[in-house]
């Protein structure tokens, strides 16, 4: 009996052990997205989408894995109603290291129920910067209006420009402290960081209470953020049971990457050269369809960046022009005057084609601008070299294409009579006095539809 007295405790100890098991098989997952690169209209599509499918997969939470530069303002303020509104706790992690969370990003890390940074991120900097290209006013005008006020009752008039941009400020600001303050942050640093431009280090941020955790990976994160009490809407709390807990990845769809690429100003500039390069080809050699399928596809997609993006139309149309002078050096001779120009008018267009005023973030990279350039200067010299060619090559068809050729004489010339050339009959006329039957003659001229042929020896050279 007492050898068997080992069995209830082993059976206890077992059922202990399947009851843990069972216990985190049964946890709520772990819900995980990745923002990276700009923030536009894409991004906020997917964070909206992925708490919609969180909440749907009853997710625990979901954790926002965040490295950006910045974006736009209107997917900005999207992502964080969508946050401050969110019915399942959420937590933005800037990661990885090296990551920034930077302009709009500062923004979507203080609208979230829990914010965490690695050791080695950076955010801040989220001053808003010029909307509107309005007219400077001249500097005397303050005192105009001051004269026209009379002493004493004069005010400083600030320019129209100077105006909006302090609105812009006080609105991006006071919204920043609002959103700190929901989520009790620091919000003077908030607002610092909007009126000032304010970074700080990861470390920085932990310390004045900008961020809640410092994490050296997403694992990690996990494990210092169980057992966290979130308020949600409603008067409700969740207490999160995050460590150990099964992590579900809601990976973003294939629509949302590939506009998400096209967002991109860089393959903006792409596309908007594929469709010049292939419209233009296939203007200049009408039945090649591929050319003229891929750009027009080229431009289609190219419509949907302009419209996504912040785009200034003087660089559009700099890049267009740039594209009717290169076309033009195939027409007319110009000894590169006209290439130097339309390679000058690219350059300057592509770094004009983003408003960077709404968003730093968004500029086109000065090495696809080079690579952009010497892709069309190179396809432009070989159009302009094949034109080249084909003008100095002899011609081949037609009655001056005749010229050269040879034959027999079907008949005698005196002087003239029908010749066989090339399988076909012609009138000729010999310019050298009778020319017996079958003889070799060779095409020297014609007299419209008549040609002009001499004696041609057998054995002489071509």
């Amino acid at each position: 009996m007492r050898k068997l007295a080992w069995i209830p405790a082993a059976l206890c100890l077992l059922g202990w052990l399947v009851g843990s098991a069972e216990a985190v098989d049964d946890r709520a997952p772990v819900a995980i997205i990745r923002l990276e690169g700009a923030i536009d209209v894409p991004s906020a599509e997917y964070l909206v989408r992925a708490l919609r499918v969180a909440e749907e997969q009853d997710a625990q939470c979901l954790v926002v894995l965040l490295n950006t530069l910045g974006g736009l303002g209107q997917p900005m303020n999207e992502m964080t109603t969508a946050l401050l509104n969110a019915r399942i706790p959420t937590v933005v992690y800037v990661y990885p290291a090296g990551g920034f969370a930077i302009s709009a990003g500062t923004f979507v890390t203080l609208a979230a129920h829990i914010a965490a940074m690695h050791p080695a991120t950076t955010i801040g900097a989220a001053h808003p910067v010029q909307l509107f290209s309005l007219p400077e006013v001249p500097e005397e005008a303050p005192e105009e209006a001051e004269g026209e006020q009379g002493a004493g009752e004069s005010k400083p008039t600030e320019p129209p420009k100077d105006v909006m941009m302090k609105k812009l400020v006080n609105t991006f600001a006071l919204q920043a402290r609002v959103i700190a303050e929901e989520r009790g942050r620091n919000a003077e640093w908030a607002e610092q960081a909007v009126r000032d431009s304010r970074t700080a280090t990861a470390t920085e941020a932990f310390n004045l209470h900008v961020v809640d955790f410092l994490a050296k990976d997403p694992e990690d994160l996990l494990r210092q953020i169980d057992g966290r009490v979130v308020g949600l809407p409603g008067d409700r709390t969740a207490t999160l049971r995050t460590a150990g807990a099964p992590v579900m990845e809601i990976p973003a769809s294939a629509k949302e990457r590939f506009l998400h690429v096209l967002a991109d100003p860089n393959i903006l500039l792409v596309l908007l050269v594929l469709a010049g390069l292939g419209i233009l080809f296939e203007l200049q050699n009408p039945g090649a369809i591929l050319p003229g399928v891929v750009g027009g596809l080229s431009l289609l997609l190219a419509l949907y960046s302009m419209d996504v993006l912040p785009v200034n139309y003087a660089g559009v149309g700099l890049i267009g022009f740039a594209m009717l002078l290169f076309l033009a050096e195939v027409k007319v001779v110009s000894h590169g005057v006209l290439t130097v120009g339309g390679v000058a008018s690219f350059v300057i267009g592509a770094l004009m084609l983003m408003d960077t005023s709404l968003s730093p973030a968004l500029t086109v990279s000065w090495q696809v601008v080079i690579v952009m350039t010497v892709l069309i200067v190179l396809f432009f010299l070989f159009v302009v070299g094949a034109a080249i060619r084909a003008h100095r090559r002899p011609v081949a068809t037609g009655m001056e294409g005749m010229k050269g050729e040879r034959g027999q004489t079907l008949g005698p010339l005196d002087p003239k009579g029908q010749v066989l050339i090339e399988g076909e009959r012609w009138r000729a006329r010999a310019v050298e006095g009778q020319i017996a039957e079958g003889e070799l003659v060779e095409v020297v001229g014609q007299e419209g539809f008549t040609l002009v042929v001499r004696r041609c020896e057998p054995t002489e050279a071509r």
